[in-house]
């Protein structure tokens, strides 16, 4: 296997199973990838991804060179990347969120592939860059978006125009990582903040990360409209009854995040 799939409670593991190669991602990783992403679709027991790398070198090191040096012009690459760039972005549209843990190497491709997910948590030795344009390239999964959306313009021309790696420490520093734990604890870590994740409801947890996003990438107007239908939606679901129901009787609410807010849910996705 590819991708191995494990569950930690509530959260599901996803492990890139390629040690030998540096954990790259190639389309047949991706292809995987996007069949679990595909299960929490409609697990509603899943109220959160954590993704890393087998072995303790790498997280990810990119796109498998070796393939896509077979690739002969423009078509058949867009087909080959646009596999990888659909799984990014079905990442982000996922209502779980999807936390990277960084337990190791994490360059090119792989930067681009944590920069998708929502949070990372980095091993204090892990090594962090783009460096495209040592190749001749630019991040070809829409991965400068991204950082600077994450990190700003001056950091991300920084990372862009040099090609090198940053630390951890670095890393968080920029806000390119959002936690620095010991070697061989960020994916203890990642689960540690997605237990937390446990007391909330489910549909709310999805809301809220698309209302971070379409702060980002929507003017002020159409942002606040979105977040404001959403709040609507979610104050007639059975979630927030059940929320109401467990202040008034003193006790921890019970989400479930089914019925009437099931159906909310289903209508978002055609939007």
């Amino acid at each position: 296997m590819l991708v191995v799939a494990s569950r930690e409670g509530s959260t599901l593991v996803l492990t890139l199973n390629r040690p030998d190669a540096g954990n790259a991602m190639s389309v047949d990783v991706a292809l995987e990838l996007k069949a679990a992403i595909a299960v929490c679709r409609d697990d509603l027991s899943i109220r959160s991804v954590v993704v890393t790398g087998a072995g303790e070198r790498y997280f990810c090191t990119g796109g498998d060179v070796k393939r896509y040096a077979k690739l002969d012009d423009a078509a058949e690459l867009n087909q080959a990347f646009n596999t990888v760039r659909d799984l990014l972005d079905e990442i982000e549209g996922l209502d779980q969120p999807v936390f990277a843990a960084l337990n190791g190497f994490t360059v090119g491709g792989g930067t681009e592939f944590a920069l998708a997910c929502d949070l990372r948590f980095a091993d204090r030795s892990a090594q962090i860059g783009l460096p495209h344009i040592r190749l001749g390239l630019i991040p070809g999964w829409d991965g400068g978006a991204r950082l600077v959306e994450l990190v700003g313009r001056a950091h991300a021309m920084r990372l862009m125009l040099s090609g090198e790696r940053v630390g951890a420490d670095e890393a968080l520093r920029m806000g390119l990582v959002d936690q620095v734990t010991d070697d061989g604890s960020c994916v203890r870590a990642a689960l540690e903040f997605a237990a937390k994740l446990d007391a909330a409801a489910p549909l709310a947890i999805g809301a809220a990360k698309r209302t971070v996003l379409d702060s980002l990438r929507h003017d002020q107007a159409l942002a606040r409209t979105r977040a404001r239908q959403r709040f609507a939606e979610l104050w007639f679901t059975d979630d927030h009854k059940e929320a109401e129901r467990a202040f008034a009787e003193k006790r921890a609410p019970r989400f479930s995040g089914a019925g009437a807010g099931r159906v909310a849910r289903t209508q978002r996705k055609g939007k």
